[in-house]
């Protein structure tokens, strides 16, 4: 009987702990309106509808990758009263100038397959393609534009990359999109975003410039798939 004791003293012990830890659970269990995502929708859009911010949703329904939001999942929007939207929550306006540079888009590869829908970052006439220059290859396109204009993102997603540190890039900004694809920004003058920032399609990430290997201020701009860079012609309007 008495090694049953200290049997018997672990057993209530463990219950204790396990008690403890799922009326903590219950009690830290966020709570909120709850939102069923639509198609179009991103955590950045969600944000400005209930006023919550993008982290205090991505971690009570314990999100790890923003850029991959799926249809049909439900939501909780902690700490706010709001009412969920009647309809999809549509894009932000875009300025009228990031609609389209020219009728030289040749399709929409990315929107097929993910419902993507880039636009252009900067207005102007390309200066270089994508595809063989010299005796090498051009990764991207290059855009030229005047010192300070503003850059904006081709499509919502995450910043994982802000800074220098990439050879002959000078300044630049790569933003994750949702499924394989990421944008490139490239000789910005100066980055508006940090690593780790959620952004949405048409919002200022940086400023033209020409740093790194440039001959003048343009923003060159890459579209990637698999990190393997494909023509961003493919992509744009």
């Amino acid at each position: 009987m008495g090694s049953l004791a200290p049997r018997s003293l672990v057993g209530w012990r463990v219950g204790v702990v396990l008690a403890a830890l799922v009326l903590g659970a219950c009690a830290t269990r966020p709570t909120g309106p709850e939102h069923v995502v639509r198609r179009g929708e991103s955590l950045y859009r969600l944000s400005l509808h209930y006023g919550v911010s993008v982290d205090d949703i991505r971690s009570a329904n314990d999100i790890r990758d923003v850029t991959a939001l799926q249809v049909g999942r439900r939501l909780v929007i902690p700490g706010t009263a709001a009412e969920p939207p009647a309809a999809s929550l549509t894009a932000i306006a875009q300025p009228r100038e990031t609609r389209s540079v020219a009728s030289v888009g040749r399709g929409g590869r990315a929107r097929r397959e993910t419902g993507l829908d880039f636009v252009w970052p900067v207005t102007g006439k390309l200066s270089s393609k994508y595809g063989r220059r010299g005796r090498g290859r051009h990764q991207g396109i290059d855009i030229p534009a005047k010192r300070g204009t503003p850059v904006r993102a081709a499509e919502a997603g995450r910043v994982i990359h802000s800074g220098g540190g990439l050879g002959d890039y000078g300044q630049v900004v790569i933003v994750k999109h949702a499924g394989r694809y990421s944008t490139v920004y490239a000789h910005n003058r100066r980055n508006r975003v940090r690593k780790g920032e959620f952004v949405e399609r048409g919002q200022v990430i940086a400023e033209v410039g020409a740093t790194g290997n440039a001959s003048g201020p343009h923003v060159h701009f890459e579209v990637r798939r698999d990190r393997r860079p494909e023509d961003p012609l493919m992509h744009l309007p």
